[in-house]
């Protein structure tokens, strides 16, 4: 492999790798400033979140809009779109705040600390307190914090992050290590040679300033509609400016101060535009997916990346890794079971001697290590340390002989049916089973010799979680699908899956026997994976996207790395490896994946309740373009301009818009999120748009045809056509909110209900407080001169867009279901 190059700055001290720097050699590295101080990366800085929340295009179209309107002296009720807006921004900056300090506190937890030598001690110490000449002792699963330089022992070591190559390199005294990079297999001493910005990884970065990760399809889709929304808004207020000055329907004087509130043409086109615009949709998006962090952040998984709520969401595949999910990890030697006339002693000493020699810290090792604590390990010449693609760990002793212990068939030993029945009848049980070889032969340049004899075999019992089987039962009984994968013996692995209730458990695949050409076909109808190389982690992940699914992966190794980075959502523990942890987009801060069905929830919750929400900000949209399209060419042709201000949408807008998309956004819903959203969305707006559109258009119909219907005086027609047409649509809107809100539950009945009662107190309440023009004080329409028709032709209005409604509810969203579930 190719690896980049690395200038070593020389040290100023002469280091001794067994002792490391004094304190006072510490101290004054520190006063030369040559510490490992990065720049800080956070969730989102102050400036960020108050721009985000304030300062963008939308928003700023709205302050004009405003102003506009403030300068044309219309009344308090027309302004009232503008405190929901202020609300909606103050909504947006304190939940920023708040998930931003919740995330970094569960950074702090989440950290991990390099451990250094000083003194002679070894000491666990933040990364930034690292200071150069520092001997940093790395063991697996480690990632390098500094670029330092091999001084003493031998690991492997994974530079995919760096160099795009996923070989791992050797790496022997003198070998440089790169910050970024994190140790696959075995322990080494290594002297910190450049700290800080003259890292290699910060190097990297700084050059990399024009990358970005992709946009999601919330943020895109959302995104999208703001901009075209605000666009069209701009387009139709210009064209509708020039149109009136060319009709001669407005004059200079219409854009100062009038008197008399409704004469100016300013509340025409402050409605128009403001009817365009879906006001709060932008920060109700920032709102939901915040309040999903802070959700998440209480249940303690740390959201290192926003967007992963919304694949979360879309998740229908999910991939454990055994240990750690299934089982905690916490491994047991059971039983030690000499062969071919060994002693469970010399078993003993060639385990103790392996792992003294390697270092090596993974769940079995720490197992081993306990259960012959009391035996005195030999000193090895050479070793090998443990490889997930290996599957085993070797040394040589001193005297020349070799030891290995690992996985049945990877240990370089002839085949033995005595052993071969023994191991399968402890798989059958779930137990894990290591052989212990011996050779008269030693280990060559990492390369073990070929005629090891078996002399025992070590059972190792892994405790399956409380929770496990409650857990792979939500997330079946939730539509996702369960895959196993893991690098043990095939038949255990199915054996443990079997009693968490997985389905499909007891059909199980051995990778190791297993072309790559045969991935494709395999996870189509088999679900138990076992001996799975990384890289075939990795292959089992690409191959479920490839049919289409949306796979989530679940892993806390650095066997878990490469699959963790390229499945559509990732989730490591807190106490697995530093380098599984920077590859996740989640992290369970206590290491427990009880939180993931939680987590799951959490992202359909978000995607399920923003397609809802954002429907009824678009059918407004919807609803204006229509309108004001239908009334600039009324305009055009000498009839009526568009006659509504904002003052008339104000029950629609504020409640059962802004109000109940707000409330709906927060509650619960674990449906699994299928198809686009913005198709998703639309599917919803457009028949809602319309048959609010046609609310408002066919009383002008009744106008122009039969005005003595509408009104007793014939003068008051078009007031009072207006006055139908505002009753109409916002009637309608009750409609269009109450499919939102199916399903009913209790927690969409409240919603649904308070926003009827609270739109009808405005009703009521206009009705009664009128001024002197007998208009009603909130809604600014007038109540006066209607005729006894009015309530009939009211209600045929409602029915003509309800018809409409169900039309196109049929053609727009159930046909097309139809056609789909056909084929």
């Amino acid at each position: 492999m190719v690896s980049p190059e690395l200038n070593t700055r020389p040290s100023s001290f002469d280091v001794d790798p067994s002792q490391g720097l004094s304190l006072a050699q510490v101290e004054m590295q520190r006063k030369q400033k040559l510490v490992n101080k990065t720049k800080k990366v956070v969730s989102k800085s102050y400036g960020r979140i108050f721009f985000d929340n304030f300062a963008n295009p939308f928003n700023v179209l709205l302050i004009v809009i405003t102003c506009l309107m403030i300068w044309g002296r219309l009344s308090f009720t027309n302004f009232l779109f503008a405190f929901i807006l202020a609300l909606n921004i103050g909504i947006g900056i304190y939940q920023d705040i708040h998930a931003r300090i919740l995330v970094e506190r569960l950074k702090v937890l989440s950290d991990d600390k390099s451990t250094v030598l000083r003194d002679g001690a070894e000491v666990a110490i933040p990364k930034a307190e690292i200071v150069l000449a520092d001997i940093l002792i790395l063991k697996s699963g480690d990632q390098v914090p500094a670029d330092a330089v091999v001084r003493l022992g031998h690991c492997s070591c994974d530079e995919s992050l760096l160099t795009g190559e996923s070989v791992a390199a050797l790496k022997k005294p003198g070998d440089d290590l790169f910050s970024g990079s994190f140790i696959k297999s075995g322990t080494v001493s290594a002297e910190v040679t450049h700290v800080g910005k003259d890292s290699y990884a910060e190097k990297l970065q700084s050059t990399a300033s024009k990358f970005s990760r992709p946009k999601s399809e919330i943020a895109q889709s959302v995104w999208d509609l703001t901009a075209i929304c605000t666009l069209i808004a701009l387009g139709f207020g210009v064209v509708y400016v020039i149109t009136a000055f060319g009709k001669g329907d407005i004059r200079w004087d219409d854009f100062f101060p009038m008197k008399q509130e409704g004469t100016s043409f300013i509340g025409s086109l402050s409605g128009t535009m403001v009817a365009m615009l879906p006001t709060g949709m932008f920060l109700l998006t920032s709102v939901a997916l915040t309040t999903g962090v802070i959700h998440l952040a209480r249940k303690n998984v740390l959201v290192q990346e926003l967007y992963c709520i919304e694949m979360l969401a879309r998740i229908d595949t999910i991939c454990f890794d055994k240990t750690g999910t299934l089982t905690d990890g916490k491994m047991s030697v059971g039983e030690v079971i000499p062969f071919n006339g060994h002693e469970e002693a010399e078993i003993g000493s060639a385990v103790s001697l392996i792992l003294a020699a390697t270092g090596d810290e993974n769940a079995t090792a720490k197992a081993l290590r306990e259960r012959f604590a009391s035996v005195e390990a030999g000193k090895a010449s050479c070793c090998v340390p443990f490889d997930s693609e290996k599957k085993y760990s070797a040394a040589t002793s001193e005297e020349g002989v070799s030891y290995a212990f690992g996985a049945y068939g990877f240990v370089p030993a002839k085949k033995d049916p005595a052993v071969e029945l023994l191991i399968d009848s402890y798989r059958k049980k779930g137990y894990r089973c290591l052989v212990v070889g011996v050779s008269k032969n030693v280990i060559e340049n990492g390369v073990l010799p070929r005629n090891f004899e078996i002399c025992g075999v070590l059972v190792l019992h892994d405790h399956i979680k409380d929770d496990a089987k409650a857990n792979i039962e939500w997330f079946q009984n939730s539509g996702v699908t369960i895959f196993v994968i893991s690098g043990d013996d095939a038949l255990t692995v199915s054996e443990i899956a079997s009693k968490c209730g997985v389905e499909g458990a007891r059909d199980y695949v051995d990778m190791s026997t297993v072309q790559d050409e045969d991935i494709d076909s395999l996870v189509e109808t088999k679900r138990i994976f076992g001996r799975v190389l990384p890289e075939q982690k990795k292959k089992l992940v690409l191959a479920l996207q490839a049919k289409g699914h949306k796979v989530a992966m679940t892993g806390d190794g650095v066997n878990d790395i490469l699959a963790l980075r390229a499945a559509d959502c990732s989730i490591a523990m807190a106490s697995g490896a530093a380098a599984a942890k920077n590859a996740a987009h989640l992290i369970c801060t206590k290491s427990d994946f009880t939180s993931l069905p939680d987590v799951v929830a959490q992202g359909r919750r978000v995607i399920n309740n923003l397609q809802r929400s954002c429907s009824l900000f678009l059918s407004k949209t919807v609803f204006a373009f229509l309108v004001s399209t239908g009334f600039l060419i009324s305009l055009i042709c000498g009839g009526p301009r568009y006659p509504f201000t904002t003052s008339h949408l104000l029950v629609w807008e504020i409640i059962t818009i802004g109000l109940a998309s707000f409330f709906l956004a927060l509650q619960p819903s674990s449906e699994l999120v299928e198809g686009s959203m913005l198709k998703n969305i639309f599917a919803r707006a457009i028949p809602s748009g319309v048959a609010e559109a046609t609310c408002a258009g066919v009383p002008f119909i009744f106008f122009g045809l039969f005005p003595r219907l509408i009104s007793y005086d014939s003068s008051l027609a078009y007031t009072d056509a207006v006055s139908m047409a505002v009753l109409a649509f916002t009637y309608f809107s009750f409609i269009t909110l109450y499919r939102t809100c199916r399903p009913l539950n209790r927690y969409r009945t409240i919603v649904f209900g308070a926003s009827v009662g609270l739109s009808v107190l405005v009703l009521i309440t206009d009705f009664f407080w009128r001024d002197s023009a007998g208009k009603g004080v909130l809604l600014r329409f007038s109540w006066q001169g209607l005729n006894w028709t009015f309530p009939l032709l009211l209600f045929g209005v409602v029915l003509i867009a309800l018809g409409i409604y169900v039309l196109l509810i049929y053609l727009v969203e159930i046909r097309p279901q139809k056609r789909r579930a056909q084929q």
